[in-house]
């Protein structure tokens, strides 16, 4: 297993945490800026009282409904005492056309007939009679005149309170009118304000999650320059390490015997190899830990191991899962890898493999928990969790990147 060095890692992945934790905290530091929950807040409000608008306006339309059914009604017994009015007036045209016309044969046959009639009685008692007959036809006369007159009179003032209450009927239709188009005007200005809110909601939700994604693509970014930088400093020190006993092995000749060309001394556990040195005798034995090179990348095998977790894409989490129907995270690397529904290792396994100076698609992103496909850009396709699905994310702040070495 190579060598790591943890202290460097921990330093990166310091920075890292600090960068993110800076980016996420600048909208709202000196400012005071307002956040998408803000504005979610301001057009619930809004909304909220849009919907009190919405009803009030309702209520000022059923108010303006009944209004004109009231002006109808009014219009109608309006309209109905005008009929009677007409009606009454008929009437009395009629009685008085009569009158003139018994007025106008008693001018034209003067009063004859009248003197006729009481002249010509018999005896008293038919002229008494007689004369009773005549008065009773002028009086039903007379009060048939009056009567109609006075019904004309009475539908007159109930002609004049009808329109009186017409006016009112419409003066209140106009005023319901007019409160409708107040409470539709005003739910349309809370319409607007509402939905000026949401935008700006939405469009800060936008914002946040770009600044989001563009904070943990470059903490991920961040975390696989660091896997990196690892790679690339434990590969100068092995290869360091390795120069530095060829060339003392090269340089003298051990000799155990005390020949020429190097010096032993056992007692004080020195052997001079012709400039290297190893203390054999005094006390502590130092041993080079050689660090296995990086295996080689190959863009084929790279791209169809990503392709292959590319069509796994939205398959479900399933713990212990190796496919087809679903995946935990080793189980998808596993066939990512070979093509075939199979276990390669554990997170353990993959922690042992060399990690790469180089990380390129297809390579395997891991920590001692947690593995995916490395597709580039500081992005994975792995198998997050039980409930999600095999989907792209950042590389996660703890991995490193590592290549199969077969």
């Amino acid at each position: 297993m190579k060598r790591r060095i943890p202290g460097a890692r921990k330093v990166a992945l310091c920075g890292i945490s600090v960068a993110l934790a800076a980016t996420m905290c600048v909208p709202g530091a000196a400012f005071a800026q307002p956040t998408s929950a803000d504005k979610l807040a301001e057009a619930q409000a809004a909304l909220a009282t849009l919907n009190t608008m919405r009803q009030q306006a309702d209520e000022a339309s059923a108010n303006y409904g009944r209004a004109l059914e009231q002006q109808a009604e009014a219009e109608a017994a309006h309209q109905d005492c005008l009929d009677r009015i007409d009606d009454a007036n008929e009437e009395i045209s009629a009685i008085q056309g009569k009158l003139s016309s018994r007025a106008h044969s008693m001018y034209k046959e003067g009063s004859a007939s009248i003197l006729d009639l009481l002249l010509g009685a018999s005896t008293w008692e038919e002229f008494a009679n007689n004369w009773d007959l005549l008065m009773s036809i002028n009086q039903d006369d007379s009060e048939m005149v009056n009567q109609t007159k006075e019904l004309r009179a009475e539908i007159e003032a109930q002609e004049a309170e009808a329109a009186r209450q017409e006016q009112i009927a419409t003066e209140n239709a106009n005023a319901a009118a007019q409160a409708e188009a107040d409470a539709r005007s005003a739910e349309a200005t809370m319409q607007q304000t509402y939905d000026g809110l949401s935008a700006e909601a939405a469009e800060l939700l936008a914002q946040e999650e770009a600044a989001q994604a563009a904070a943990e693509a470059a903490a991920a970014a961040s975390v696989v320059e660091a896997s990196a930088q690892e790679a690339a400093a434990a590969q100068a020190a092995g290869n360091s390490g390795n120069s530095g006993n060829g060339g003392s092995n090269g340089g003298g000749t051990v000799d155990n015997g005390g020949s020429a060309g190097g010096a032993v001394d056992n007692g004080s556990g020195t052997v001079d190899n012709g400039g290297g040195t190893a203390n054999n005798g005094g006390g502590e034995s130092y041993v080079e830990e050689t660090t296995p090179s990086q295996p080689s990348y190959s863009a084929s095998t790279g791209n169809a191991i990503v392709d292959r977790a590319y069509s796994q894409m939205g398959k479900p989490y399933v713990w212990g899962g190796v496919g087809p129907d679903g995946f935990d995270c080793s189980g998808l690397v596993g066939y990512a890898l070979t093509g075939s529904y199979s276990r390669v290792g554990t997170t353990y396994t993959y922690m042992a493999w060399p990690q790469v100076s180089d990380p390129q698609p297809g390579d395997i992103c891991t920590s001692s928990y947690h593995c995916g496909i490395y597709i580039g850009g500081g992005q994975m396709i792995h198998a997050p969790q039980t409930g999600d699905v095999v989907k792209v994310a950042p590389v996660q702040g703890d991995m490193i990147i590592v290549r199969c070495p077969w």
